[in-house]
């Protein structure tokens, strides 16, 4: 079962053209969710809103912020010169954790546990 369909996405408002590519955003996503949620999410028989929309935001702040991505700050043609932004990844971290205490906070799974219970089921 997968959080999102490339349908969804793209009616959200998704920025990744290629479903190949957004398959590999979305198996990340859904991993740091599942990894949140003790995969919680699995075992439901419907994917709440709240998920959908964090699965979005994920996958659209991973496909921005992307370390395999070379991403150019500045360019000069004259004694040619390029300069690369570096990315904070504990800024980027810290983000995405935000997000998931946003959208997950006060939302169950099927049998009343709220998807970010700590404790034992």
């Amino acid at each position: 079962m997968y959080y999102i369909t490339y349908f969804e996405y793209i009616t959200l408002g998704g920025s990744i053209v290629d479903e190949t590519v957004f398959n590999r955003y979305l198996f990340m996503s859904e991993k740091e969710i599942d990894r949140e949620t003790f995969n919680r999410i699995r075992g439901m028989l419907d994917v709440p809103k709240a998920v959908k929309m964090l699965v979005f935001e994920l996958i659209e702040i991973n496909y921005v912020n992307d370390c395999s991505k070379e991403k150019v700050s500045s360019e000069s043609v004259g004694s040619w010169s390029k300069t690369y932004v570096k990315t904070n990844l504990q800024s980027i971290n810290s983000i995405k954790k935000q997000l998931v205490q946003s959208y997950l906070s006060g939302i169950c799974d099927d049998n009343a546990v709220p998807l970010l219970y700590r404790g034992v089921d």
